[in-house]
């Protein structure tokens, strides 16, 4: 397989910025568990979309990096919870925003929070078959304002906890900042554990007076708390036996953020300090698929990462379906 680097990443965020009070009652509204609510999280409002977040978070790459991303840029990759448009993503228009000719754009609709991490994966088998060398990462989380913000859906215990927000990342053929290991998983068994619900009982794209949302009923929850224990460390774990690494090695942990009993047993299970396992649940919610590439650039801007750091991703995705984990050479100049 062609090496492939990381070279660069950048996040953005709605304005909106939405408090627990939004939510109800706190002393009377579940809490703890997968439900368990941050301090507060963005929200799009209506005009903003998933393409003027990624073009956000784009322009803020090339004032890093000093660069015109469209330079070259031979691939668009985007993931996004809830697209624009039914039927088609924006991976074309990010390409109109920034004035790029990629030969290959694809909008992935799977992978949910481990997209980041499945891109990679995509970006470097089309960077060997082809002879690509750049890619544009483009993970974009749009449910938030656009499902739980609903008045009839932000009453559930769930609705607390999603925030809106994005991150891309640049990707290039080369070993400047290697990923030096990328792994994916399948679990077929549990495609379909994850489903809508409205008390009308619709399917999403039939005309309703109700707002479908999530649903998460108690058995569930359990099953896919019990999953997402086991799946991750095994997944992370393989990850690090493949690039020679252990426990120790792991200079940064960073995981999808779908709550704080998640990310405890995670770390506990990889034997990671709390210190050295990334953290934004508090201030972003779950941020779904854009949760890793925010969290990657949190590092970055905290000044957190140093030359030949083992920088090691993971997480798993909806009701348990997929799993990914990859492992990245940090070096301080890419």
């Amino acid at each position: 397989m062609t090496p492939i680097s990381l070279t660069a990443v950048a996040s953005a965020f709605p304005e909106r910025i939405v408090p627990n009070s939004f939510f109800g009652d706190e002393d009377h509204r579940p809490g703890g568990g997968m439900f368990r609510g941050s301090r507060h999280r963005h929200h799009l409002v209506p005009g903003e979309t998933a393409l003027s977040l990624i073009a956000q978070a784009a322009r803020r790459l090339e004032a890093d990096t000093g660069q015109s991303i469209a330079d070259g840029l031979d691939i668009i990759l985007t993931n996004v919870s809830l697209p624009d448009l039914p039927f088609t993503g924006c991976g074309a228009e990010v390409a109109r925003e920034l004035g790029a000719r990629p030969q290959w754009v694809f909008d992935l609709h799977n992978h949910g929070c481990v997209s980041f991490i499945a891109m990679l994966a995509l970006a470097q088998s089309l960077m060997t078959t082809t002879g690509a060398r750049r890619a544009l990462l483009c993970n974009a989380q749009t449910a938030a304002g656009r499902i739980f913000a609903d008045p009839g859906v932000r009453r559930l215990p769930q609705a607390c906890v999603p925030g809106d927000g994005c991150g891309v990342a640049l990707i290039e053929a080369g070993d400047t900042r290697p990923i030096e290991h990328i792994g994916v998983r399948n679990y077929p068994a549990w495609a379909s554990d994850m489903q809508i619900a409205s008390s009308e009982g619709a399917d999403w794209w039939e005309p309703r007076q109700e707002q479908f949302h999530i649903d998460f009923s108690r058995a569930k929850v359990a099953k896919v708390v019990g999953r997402g224990n086991r799946i991750v460390p095994e997944v992370v774990g393989e990850a690090l036996r493949h690039a020679g690494l252990g426990p120790d090695d792991v200079s940064l942990l960073v995981t999808n953020q779908p709550n704080p009993i998640f990310l405890r047993n995670w770390r506990e299970a990889l034997q990671v300090p709390a210190e050295r396992h990334l953290d934004t649940f508090a201030e972003h919610g779950n941020l779904f698929g854009a949760g890793i590439p925010v969290c990657l650039d949190r590092a970055v801007q905290q000044g957190r990462l140093s030359d030949g750091d083992n920088v090691v991703l993971g997480g798993f995705s909806h009701a348990g379906d997929y799993a990914a984990a990859a492992v990245v050479r940090w070096r301080s100049a890419a």
